[in-house]
């Protein structure tokens, strides 16, 4: 048995999940996050409070000397896991995962490759040299998660103000990467990366995608019903594998997005080295038969481990991941309880969150989700307006 951490920002990463497949492995989870009052501590067997900012990889030696593991979910502590895993001598330290801390780096890396043709630029939010078209999507190139603080931008005056209002927020020299708007379908898809090569394993389409926030929202269809979108899974499933074999990447489960647009050019939106979010894991279990978050860790634990996908392919029965969000700040203090929810015809699963709080309206704010089931479109649409029906909240 070992020591192994699990890495926590904002009360992200999954860590009850992952704690309970650790113990399950026989391995000592030690919660690593920024909150003394973590509700996830009493999950793991130990808690390192660090400062995300600070000296991490010193407040974990001094709590854990010989860690066996680190494993992390959150986006924008990628850069602390591979300095962990580089100070410790543990999987998960190479450059090309390092890489992945920067959305900027990726794309620079996929433009270089001629694996992409989108506009971009990247620098400190005191100033990006955007000259490209709009509108433009403007979001954190390291400090992600959640759509936290992305954001549409119409017009060099909007590019403006949400410069500024990054700077004043979270510093000056805070990185951004601003992008070409793309007037397409978004998907994502999961899967592993396995002797260098991405596997797609799990395809959802996003129909219901906010335009305006770019913001996931509404129904979210698992497999793509579309010919095209069909079509660019495959396509994006290339565009990955290329980059895993330049960075390199090996070892690791990917949850990447893109878009397709009318004309047939599909373009890579973002890579992120883990599990879709929400109920990614049990719709992945559910038409898969894989547990994305045990294969993850799996991978994380020994770099030796090679996951076997012969015969694992994507159901054809239809899923649908409906979230519902809370769209005004307060703590949440009523709610439609699950166990309603999952009364409803068509509804497989669900979670919903405890003590939860808007504390800012620029990320997603997902409190529940429920996962669909359906033997077509129409029916998995009739699903959805049952559940969203009956979903009712208060925030005080």
């Amino acid at each position: 048995m070992g020591d192994v951490l699990v890495l926590s920002r904002r009360g992200a990463g999954g860590v009850r999940q992952v704690a309970e497949l650790l113990a399950a492995m026989g391995e000592r989870p030690v919660l690593v996050s920024e909150r003394p009052d973590d509700p996830n501590r009493d999950r793991c067997s130990g808690h390192v409070l660090v400062d995300w900012d600070g000296d991490v990889a010193g407040a974990v030696r001094r709590a854990v000397p010989r860690p066996a593991g680190v494993v992390n979910m959150v986006e924008s502590l990628i850069g602390r896991q591979v300095e962990l895993a580089r100070r410790f001598g543990l999987p998960g330290g190479g450059d090309g995962r390092a890489a992945l801390a920067s959305k900027t780096l990726v794309r620079e890396e996929a433009r270089r490759l001629g694996l992409s043709s989108m506009r971009f630029a990247g620098g400190p939010a005191s100033g990006v040299p955007w000259d490209g078209p709009y509108p433009a999507i403007a979001k954190p190139a390291r400090d992600s998660g959640a759509s936290r603080l992305v954001r549409r931008v119409d017009s060099p005056a909007d590019l403006d103000a949400h410069l500024r209002a990054l700077a004043r927020a979270e510093g000056p020299g805070f990185e951004v990467i601003v992008e070409e708007y793309l007037d397409g379908i978004e998907f994502s898809v999961d899967g592993p990366v396995v002797d260098g090569r991405y596997t797609p394993l799990f395809a959802v389409e996003k129909p219901d995608h906010d335009e305006d926030r770019h913001h996931d929202a509404g129904l979210r269809v698992a497999p793509p019903q579309t010919p095209e979108v069909r079509r660019a899974v495959t396509a994006l499933a290339g565009t990955v594998s290329a980059l895993c074999a330049s960075l390199p990447l090996r070892g690791l489960w990917l949850h990447v997005e893109g878009r397709t647009l009318p004309s047939g050019r599909t373009e890579l939106l973002e890579i992120n080295p883990r599990p879709g979010g929400g109920l990614h894991r049990t719709a992945v279990l559910h038409s898969c038969g894989v547990d994305p978050f045990w294969e993850a860790i799996r991978m994380a634990l020994d770099d030796r481990y090679a996951m076997d996908c012969s015969g694992i392919a994507q159901s054809e029965r239809l899923y649908g991941l409906l979230p519902f969000e809370i769209h005004e700040s307060g703590r949440v203090t009523g709610a439609t309880a699950l166990s309603e929810l999952r009364e409803i015809d068509g509804v497989v699963f669900g979670y919903e969150s405890d003590g939860f709080e808007v504390t800012s309206l620029n990320r997603e704010n997902f409190y529940a989700e429920v996962l669909l089931s359906a033997p077509d479109l129409p029916a998995l649409r009739a699903a959805q307006g049952r559940a969203a029906a009956a979903f009712r909240y208060t925030v005080e």
